[in-house]
């Protein structure tokens, strides 16, 4: 039973290095700044700015966006009419403050596994955030649905989702049947595309009895990671979206890319998505777009991935709780831990400058800000900046 649940696991974390399905990129990738990022960003040119923009927030700092905002946090799930859960971040009431709420990874893996590692092992994150919390009265509040990529769940990127909630943003992101772990190891035989578990998010959201009217549908973005990044580019073609931010991807086949505003974010030496696939992705993006590369930085640093518990939880973690790691070769801890592991930075440093661009990018769609703040130069890392 273990050697065919490694055999399994093993396929399920192949199946990430094709996370993104674009052609493999000649291009060459941006020298980052020793210690720091690399920013190539693209002035607006034949894109008309949002027609909802208002004055900046005269107090407001491109600084300031790195850090939690000025909203208590709450959460909560609903399901789609395919079964899949979705979670929801969004700024809440007072009587979210000073709550918590946590996830489990071991929670999205096979049962077999799942019985296998020691209950002792911490493989729990945990954010400040009220479940089932009020939702802010001064809304209506923009939304960004997000998609998360291969052998990954709903929560995988919670730390950038109650970021995004705290200034402001209604966040969902639903399990993907279609690519989550499950599947690869024997779940449903036709699941729903991505794509469409996306749009029936933004439906069931924007719908929903208690959240729907704090939610403003005029203002709705997209955002994805790895295979979520060519979700994201697919449902972005789909409507009249805000804009959009694709992490650690790349693009799809000859078909044009939405013209709207987008932001593309990639990790100096990731090995799974390597940057210069991010990096022609943002090349045939329509203005205004911007790119950012971080130095140091891996696949799965824009997840909570490396950072779950004591920072030794990563699916490849569980499978060493669970007895499995002898039999996992080198090559397969790559592909489960890239951007976890040395010469990578601890995820947690690259974190404020991916929450602070991230958050002004959608602050500036959403109408916001008259200006992107801290997209051109994220002020918690130094960056170089061009223009395309």
């Amino acid at each position: 039973m273990r050697r065919l649940l490694v055999c399994l696991f093993t396929l399920a974390l192949v199946s990430a290095a094709c996370g993104d399905d674009g052609a493999q990129s000649t291009a060459t990738t941006t020298t980052a700044v020793p210690e720091t990022s690399t920013t190539t960003t693209a002035a607006p040119t034949t894109t008309a700015a949002p027609t909802t923009t208002t004055e900046a927030i005269p107090t407001l700092t491109a600084a300031d966006l790195a850090a939690v905002g000025p909203y208590p946090v709450g959460v909560t799930t609903r399901e789609l009419p395919t079964g899949n859960l979705v979670e929801i971040w969004y700024p809440a009431g007072p009587d979210a403050e000073g709550q918590t709420d946590t996830y489990s990874v071991r929670d999205f893996t096979p049962d077999v596994m799942r019985e296998l590692v020691p209950e002792e092992t911490n493989d729990r994150v945990t954010v400040e955030a009220g479940r089932d919390a009020s939702i802010a009265e001064d809304g209506p509040h923009p939304l960004v649905l997000f998609s998360h990529g291969s052998t990954s769940f709903r929560f995988q990127s919670t730390n950038l989702s109650h970021h995004l909630a705290s200034w402001g943003m209604v966040v969902a992101s639903a399990d993907h049947p279609s690519r989550a772990l499950m599947n690869f190891l024997g779940g449903p035989e036709d699941p729903p595309s991505s794509v469409d578990d996306v749009l029936a998010m933004l439906e069931l959201v924007t719908t929903d009895a208690d959240l729907g009217p704090a939610i403003d549908a005029d203002r709705v973005g997209v955002s994805g990671h790895s295979a979520g990044g060519g979700t994201t580019l697919a449902v972005a073609a789909t409507g009249n979206f805000a804009g959009y931010v694709s992490y650690a991807s790349g693009a799809f086949g000859d078909e044009p890319l939405p013209d709207m505003p987008s932001m593309f974010m990639a990790g100096e030496i990731d090995t799974i998505v390597e940057p210069g696939r991010t990096r022609d992705a943002f090349d045939r993006a329509p203005s205004p777009s911007w790119f950012i590369e971080y130095e140091l930085t891996g696949h799965l640093a824009f997840s909570d991935l490396c950072a779950v518990g004591d920072g030794s939880a990563t699916l490849i973690g569980l499978a060493d709780a669970a007895g499995l790691g002898p039999l996992l070769n080198d090559g397969i801890r790559r592909l489960g831990t890239d951007g976890c592991e040395e010469p990578n930075r601890p995820v947690t440093e690259v974190w404020p400058g991916i929450h602070q661009a991230t958050t002004g990018f959608f602050r500036y769609v959403f109408g916001e800000d008259a200006e992107p703040l801290g997209v051109d130069s994220p002020a918690v890392l130094e960056v170089t900046t061009d223009s395309k």
